[in-house]
């Protein structure tokens, strides 16, 4: 957890993960989705908050979950800025401090490619344990071969090999994850799936 603070805290992750804007896959999932709005969701490793904050824009009820502190402490920051309200909380995704089936949509973008192979199971259970029966869950991941070793990486058997037992699935597609100006022009190579919870 100290690591992670210390990115937050040195303002590190702005040249890495953080983005001035949601993510286009997450406006497009949202535009695409037709959710109501009076739905609960997750940012799941919510990080400094910018994709939970787009979500309580659009008039949701948002948790945003992260296990570093300093992370939440810019977060909130941001959220009051733009005069939204987030249920920010500190917590372990393996450990989601949240009750039984109590979010409608699940948002993790980039915390599923940092969880060490063998806790994905977990994680996964997780995701299963706070979603309702037919919530929805967007996941992206790095699929770049030349991450491993930072990434765990996000492929079509990850996902069902994790997330199979809970879910169904639509097609793992690849995308091209916008990041930071620590990364190339080109950003990530990344893959997105939608999944429902059964």
């Amino acid at each position: 957890m100290r690591e992670w603070d210390e990115v937050y805290t040195s303002g590190n992750f702005r040249d890495y993960w953080d983005l001035p804007y949601p993510s286009q896959e997450l406006v497009a999932f949202v535009a695409s989705m037709d959710l109501p709005p009076n739905i609960t969701a997750l940012d799941v490793g919510c990080g400094a908050g910018s994709e939970a904050i787009f979500l309580a824009q659009r008039g949701y009820r948002v948790i945003g979950v992260d296990l570093s502190a300093a992370a939440l402490n810019i977060a909130r920051e941001r959220a009051n800025k733009a005069e939204v309200r987030v249920d920010w909380r500190q917590g372990d995704a393996l450990n989601l401090p949240l009750e039984n089936r109590c979010v409608d949509m699940v948002n993790d973008r980039g915390c599923f490619h940092v969880i060490a192979e063998e806790n994905r199971g977990r994680f996964a259970e997780e995701v299963a344990r706070v979603l309702k029966p037919g919530g929805v869950m967007l996941l992206r991941g790095c699929r770049e071969k030349a991450e491993e070793g930072h990434f765990v990486l996000m492929t079509e058997q990850s996902v069902d090999r994790h997330f199979g037992r809970y879910f169904k699935r639509g097609p793992v597609l690849p995308i091209q994850m916008t990041v930071g100006k620590g990364y190339s022009e080109e950003g990530m190579k990344g893959n997105l799936v939608v999944l429902k919870r059964k």
